[in-house]
């Protein structure tokens, strides 16, 4: 396969020194030899590398540097396209046409498989935070997200703790049920009536399908709905 290359940019900088193959992903010295240069894995399992970039040492994900140098082509999440951010921690208040805000402190790539090693472009997203943590999975060692075991039952608890209501109050769903199957059901319909109500129908719908939702096996899911 033809490579097809670019110049690196990290931090709004160009730096023709380093290239990255669209094909690939994989990061080029040209300052020694047309090298390939390898990643470590942090604890995170982020690939990541070391640049010598305008003499000083920049420590960078590998994802980043994609996202960076192939912005045109890195796909945006709802709320990133619908009001125009860009990577950065800048601090944005969001309004929506609705009742509530949101505070976004954080736009960055995620990987769209949860494969922190598949860097290619076409599996990143530039998300904010909220969208991140939306399409997140369950916890490690929980079988469904958002659901807690309390003596009374199972407690579907959906916390958006960056997004206010008009008194500027957050935002805490919390409803108990008596088995695990019926709060992880309840909580795919908690989260869709939520997010409509927060955002809107359009931008609501669009968060909902990008949200991960609960899978319960289908004789136990229709069981409940019958029931």
């Amino acid at each position: 396969m033809e490579s097809l290359r670019r110049p690196v940019v990290c931090q709004g900088v160009t730096f023709p020194e380093y290239e990255i193959d669209f094909y690939t992903s994989n990061v080029y010295s040209l300052r020694f030899g047309d090298r390939i240069l390898k990643p470590r894995s942090d604890r995170d399992h982020y690939l990541r590398y070391n640049f010598s970039l305008g003499g000083a040492v920049i420590d960078v994900k590998h994802h980043r540097l994609i996202a960076e140098t192939f912005s045109d082509l890195i796909q945006l999440s709802p709320i990133v396209s619908h009001h125009g951010l860009k990577m950065g921690r800048e601090r944005h208040e969001l309004e929506f046409g609705t009742a509530f805000r949101m505070i976004c402190n954080m736009v960055c790539p995620d990987h769209i498989d949860g494969d922190t090693a598949n860097n290619h472009h076409s599996n990143l997203m530039i998300v904010t935070q909220f969208e991140n943590v939306l399409k997140c999975g369950p916890r490690k060692g929980k079988k469904y997200k958002a659901i807690c075991k309390r003596p009374c039952g199972y407690q579907v608890q959906i916390q958006f703790s960056n997004i206010l209501d008009e008194n500027g109050k957050k935002i805490f769903i919390y409803k108990t049920f008596k088995t695990e199957e019926e709060a992880a059901l309840a909580y795919n319909t908690i989260l869709e009536e939520s997010l409509l109500t927060i955002f809107g129908l359009d931008l609501g719908l669009k968060l909902y399908d990008l949200a991960y939702k609960n899978v319960i096996e289908t004789p136990v899911q229709e069981q409940l709905i019958l029931g």
